[in-house]
């Protein structure tokens, strides 16, 4: 994030390639060209501490008008201003300039800023007819130039946007306005009415395909939510801090709400899981920054840190250190009234990783960090230990969840040391439970609705309980094989992470009906088949007696087989079902592999998945990630009786 030379405040003829970050600290790439270096440069005059710069924008009736404005150094809370947030561009586009006059030098401080392509068109929208307006800009009003001046106002950077009279969201200009502007119209025209009445609105993505006028709305609503604007990690701070938020497209008079647009996000998510896979929307990174910015009734955040982190890890920046950085401002990053790291860029990001983990450790006394962990199939570059969350890779998974815990939500014992090769280690105590057996394919989100037989046999993985049926059940020592309604028990469990909609349902009535829900979308499946006249019957059904088969239909007859699949998109996205040695059912990393150790250990709510190292002085652990594990979620090992799982130590390396 730290450049050796700025987009704004800079005369240098060369930028570096690729551009520089937005606040030099932020992460955000700057937009910019080589062009001759102009006659006079504007210099800042030093800031006091404590204090921001606001800029006057200089108004204008005529477009074509160059830029002005007059800085103006001030407390946050001396004078109204308001903030603008914006994606700085790609380094392709052509830099602009903006002339700037110091209030307090007026005769001397003054000269030409260079500033990016899209800042300036944003300033040029933004700009008012008949008036000057009050904006703090960060490629303006922060010294580039200035390491320690770049740091300290990035420190001041949530008090900034949360003191903001509004904060002015550019989404970005039009490349094509004959065709973009109707189509900015058309999805903030959509997105208005259906919040009007959502109850009224298809989330049918059938439905949606079949009526040419509604899909061009729901096009429109897609090329909302693909601006890039959307995707970059400091926007999550700077909408979610706003007073309020006003989104404009292409011109600032083409606006919405953010409020009207987290409403629309967050019913999809909790609703049109279908709709938003079929036509690929990218409206849950949106539903993220919602989730970031989610508290309890009580006014606390209903999030951690770590999960905060994790609902930001879809976002972009240019600095992977800014993953977490970014997002300081947050309630949840201050514990024991202190932050749970300090935004220093002279450290690596992988220290900067690992340290956040161990102050959250060790200050929070729970390892709750750990379940943010989301390996690939290739080593971490960085060379993290491997239960410390990579935030800047990519992540595939939504975060596990369970109305219950598998164990206290405290450790009793932890300690952070180094091995011998000198990397970082964790101790903590625990019980193994037992060992993975066999695991299913992965569990792609597209691949869980099902609507007839042809549409399902040219999926990747058609029938998926099926599937998971023949890969985990049908499979040697028979005597280990569980019952048909043990099945279709776990399995509702563990796919939803025990949640019907938004409500809990570990237990009682909700627990029985999403049972019946699992169960019908295995008969639905059973009478697809039936269709055609080539087909045999599921590995699940067609396996089963006459008497348990009768008993799944008669349990599915209350359950809505659509229920069951938006309750298991997100949770088991990007993950595999997989079977231990005595017979129970988990959802677990895409990684999961035969001989894995499943673990219950005390300041994790969820079990474990743990893989014994090749280390022959002491047994090392490479943390796999988190599962959920049917029977094991509710504290059952703490209650069993002495003996029954024995608490060892593992070395997590």
């Amino acid at each position: 994030m730290l450049a050796a030379n700025s987009a704004a405040g800079s005369c240098n003829r060369d930028i570096p390639r690729g551009g520089p970050a937005k606040y030099e600290i932020g992460g955000r790439a700057s937009s910019g060209s080589q062009h001759a270096a102009p006659r006079h440069c504007y210099k800042h005059t030093k800031l006091q501490p404590g204090y921001i710069r606001v800029l006057e924008l200089q108004p204008s009736a005529a477009a074509d008008v160059g830029l002005a404005c007059r800085l103006r150094a001030q407390k946050i809370t001396d004078a109204p201003y308001e903030a603008l947030s914006y994606v700085w561009g790609k380094p392709s586009v052509f830099h602009r300039s903006i002339w700037c006059v110091d209030e307090d030098q007026a005769s001397s401080g003054n000269g030409i800023l260079h500033i990016g392509g899209n800042l300036a068109r944003a300033l040029l929208a933004y700009r008012r007819t008949d008036q000057a307006r009050q904006i703090w800009v960060d490629a303006i009003c922060i010294q580039q130039d200035d390491l320690d001046e770049r740091l300290s106002q990035v420190r001041m950077m949530g008090d900034i946007f949360r003191n903001a009279t509004q904060v002015l969201c550019w989404l970005g200009a039009f490349q094509d306005p004959a065709t973009e502007e109707y189509l900015a119209l058309t999805a903030i025209h959509f997105l208005r009415e259906f919040n009007r009445d959502q109850t009224k609105e298809t989330l049918s993505s059938e439905e949606i395909a079949s009526d040419r006028e509604l899909f061009k709305c729901w096009d429109a609503v897609k090329a909302f939510f693909d601006c890039e604007y959307f995707h970059r990690a400091w926007i999550i701070q700077e909408i979610g801090l706003a007073r309020r938020a006003w989104l404009s497209w292409g011109r600032s008079d083409i606006c919405i709400d953010w409020s009207e647009v987290a409403h629309f996000v967050l019913f999809l998510d909790d609703n049109g899981a279908s709709v938003i896979n079929e036509l690929d929307l990218k409206s849950w990174v949106c539903n993220h920054i919602n989730l970031v910015w989610s508290n309890n009734p009580d006014g606390t955040p209903l999030y951690d840190f770590s999960e905060v982190l994790h609902w930001a890890r879809v976002h972009l920046s240019t600095d992977p250190r800014d993953y977490v950085y970014s997002l300081l401002g947050h309630t949840s990053a201050v514990v024991d009234g202190q932050l749970l790291i300090q935004p220093l860029y002279t450290l690596s990001t992988a220290e900067v990783y690992t340290n956040l983990v161990v102050n959250t450790i060790q200050r929070t006394r729970s390892l709750h960090i750990l379940a943010f962990v989301d390996h690939g199939e290739e080593p971490n570059p960085m060379g993290l230990p491997t239960w410390v969350p990579d935030w800047h890779a990519l992540n595939l998974v939504a975060p596990l969840r369970c109305p219950t815990f598998a164990a206290a939500a405290q450790y009793g014992s932890v300690a952070v040391e180094k091995n011998a090769r000198g990397k970082p280690l964790l101790r903590c105590r625990g019980a193994k439970i037992s060992t993975v057996r066999a695991y299913s394919d992965m569990i792609e989100p597209k691949e869980l609705a099902i609507t007839d037989y042809t549409t399902e046999m040219k999926k990747r993985l058609p029938f998926l309980l099926d599937r998971i049926y023949e890969q985990l059940v049908l499979t040697p020592p028979d005597q280990m094989r569980p019952s048909a309604d043990y099945f279709i028990s776990a399995l509702s469990f563990i796919l939803t992470g025990a949640f019907r909609g938004t409500a809990a349902a570990a237990s009682g009535s909700a627990r029985d009906q999403q049972r019946a829900d699992c169960a019908a979308h295995a008969v639905n499946a059973e009478a697809m088949r039936a269709t055609c006249t080539s087909a045999q019957s599921g590995s699940f059904l067609g396996s089963l007696s006459a008497e348990e088969r009768k008993q799944v239909e008669t349990l599915a007859s209350p359950g809505c087989a659509t229920q069951i699949v938006q309750d298991m998109t997100w949770t088991s996205m990007c993950r595999r079902v997989f079977i231990t040695e005595d017979g129970q059912l988990g959802l677990g990393p895409r990684i999961v592999a035969s001989d894995d150790v499943v673990a219950v250990i005390p300041g994790s709510k969820y079990p474990l998945v743990l893989r014994k190292t090749n280390a022959t002085v002491t047994v090392e652990y490479e943390l796999v990630g988190p599962a959920l594990l049917y029977g094991f979620m509710d504290n059952e090992v703490a209650q069993t009786s002495t003996g029954t799982f024995a608490e060892q130590e593992f070395c997590l390396v």
